[in-house]
């Protein structure tokens, strides 16, 4: 088997990723977690373009992030928890910009699911691989201004590895409604992330290619 360019799974202390791939994911299964009230309600009160309404979009989603994949623009990943006997608890995303040495993130989980840092553990394993295995110069999130759970997840792993709040950014993203919305934004430089770690192992995770 060829070694894949993103991994093709990760398993961290309590989660599992698996790529969202049509040789992976059953699209019948994931319209059936995505449909949960637990997701359609708060999980995706600011990503609206998680929701879906046909199991079709559902199917066409995980195609285009398997295209995506291939062309190297964006990992996605469908989160289990170990812990839940690897219950489906979200979706999350590693995105490069390979011209600006660059990678950001993104996570949905569903609120069932909200409060044991889920979030925390998954975001962990990207920065490190951002700058240990593709040699990036920034890791960065952003997230609505009245996002607060999301703020707060994100202010934990952004103080783990010596990063910091570089402001609101005014009238930023614009949603599916037409909406748009301020924005938090965080990032993490490498010579921060490096002297945060210094004193410490870092990929102790999983990680399969």
């Amino acid at each position: 088997m060829s070694r894949s360019f993103f991994p093709r799974r990760i398993e961290t202390e309590r989660l599992r990723f698996e790529p969202l791939d049509p040789d992976e994911v059953d699209p019948f299964d994931l319209y059936e977690f995505i449909t949960r009230d637990d997701w359609r309600g708060a999980a995706t009160e600011h990503m609206p373009w998680f929701r879906f309404d046909r199991v079709d979009q559902v199917a066409a989603f995980v195609d285009e992030a398997a295209e995506q994949r291939r062309d190297r623009d964006i990992a996605r990943y469908l989160l289990r928890s170990i812990e839940e006997d690897g219950d489906v608890v979200g979706l999350t995303a590693f995105g490069p910009e390979w011209e600006a040495r660059r990678a950001g993130t993104g996570i949905v989980l569903a609120e069932s699911y909200w409060g044991r840092e889920y979030g925390l553990e998954r975001a962990s394993a990207f920065v490190e691989l951002a700058f240990e295995r593709y040699d990036l110069d920034v890791f960065y999130s952003t997230c609505a201004a009245d996002n607060e759970p999301s703020r707060r997840m994100i202010e934990k792993y952004v103080d783990r590895y010596g990063g910091r709040h570089e402001g609101l950014l005014r009238q930023h993203s614009a949603r599916p409604s037409g909406e748009v919305t301020d924005q938090h934004r965080f990032s993490i430089l490498r010579e921060e992330y490096e002297s945060a770690t210094a004193d410490r192992e870092t990929l102790t995770f999983n990680v399969e290619w």
